[in-house]
């Protein structure tokens, strides 16, 4: 799971893997069995809102345990009762979306992503005073969020020579370039935007480790020239970009340490 928008190499379109997986087998787009179907002898279950039960992404990366639907803070809880009930040992997977909508829409100095943490944090607290002396809690987050202000969008119009030959994908924080002139968008990316973002090509991204292991059958999907900012930036390509995108205040995908440093907290018998 290589981007947010990326090239599918059978078709040479732009896949969105957050809403695009739907019209595909994500089996066959993310044939690597989950951690769910490898340990299929350890009971588990994945609580999550309603709305993701069937997407593609949930059936690429969260296939291989029963999909428990739980929307409302309370409907979580009772969830978790079930499954610690049911089971002496085993693994519950609760993801929560709110904090991350909130942080969207009106970026994470806001009152809004305030109140988010303050009910993420209750909830937190009312499910450690349910665990059992065996029971353990990890809380953790799949990224951090950068508040981006208006001031810091850097507009590429649709006729700049920066897009010559480029299809491009990827999201604000972090460009997928695809070109069959690596070397010629890669100078014209670096004499334009070197100088505020990294600019690399694919190979320079897979040997820095910027994806981790890369299996073959998802190398051609990463753009063959990567952007990310160094700074509180975001790129966004005329004619490409939505109101929705552009009126978003909490940004993510790049390399900075708020968006890659995830903290964990343990509780109940991991603590």
């Amino acid at each position: 799971m290589v981007g947010y928008a990326i090239r599918n190499p059978a078709t040479g379109a732009i896949l969105n893997q957050l809403s695009g997986l739907d019209s595909i087998d994500p089996k066959v787009w993310q044939p690597v069995p989950t951690l769910w179907e490898q340990n299929t002898d350890i009971p588990s279950a994945i609580i999550s809102s309603p709305r993701y039960r069937d997407t593609g992404l949930t059936r690429a990366i969260l296939r291989g345990a029963p999909y428990v639907s739980a929307k409302s803070w309370g409907d979580r809880l009772a969830a978790v009762d079930a499954f610690t009930a049911a089971h002496r040992e085993g693994v519950a997977y609760l993801y929560i979306a709110e904090l991350d909508m909130a942080a969207h829409a009106s970026g994470v100095a806001s009152d809004q992503w305030i109140r988010r943490l303050e009910e993420l944090d209750g909830f937190v607290s009312d499910l450690l005073r349910r665990l059992a002396p065996t029971d353990g809690l990890i809380v953790t987050a799949d990224h951090g969020v950068l508040d981006v202000p208006a001031s810091r969008h850097l507009l590429v119009p649709a006729e700049s020579a920066l897009l010559d030959g480029v299809t491009v994908g990827g999201e604000p924080r972090f460009l997928h370039l695809y070109t069959e002139d690596e070397g010629g968008t890669l100078d014209r990316w670096r004499e334009e935007e070197g100088h505020r973002s990294h600019v690399v090509t694919r190979a320079e991204a897979i040997a820095a480790g910027w994806f981790g292991q890369v299996e073959d059958f998802a190398r051609d999907r990463i753009g063959d020239v990567l952007v990310t900012p160094r700074g509180e930036s975001v790129y966004y390509i005329d004619g490409l970009t939505t109101a929705q995108s552009l009126a978003m205040v909490g940004q993510h995908g790049g390399l900075s340490r708020a968006e890659t440093h995830i903290p964990i907290i343990r509780g109940g018998a991991f603590a």
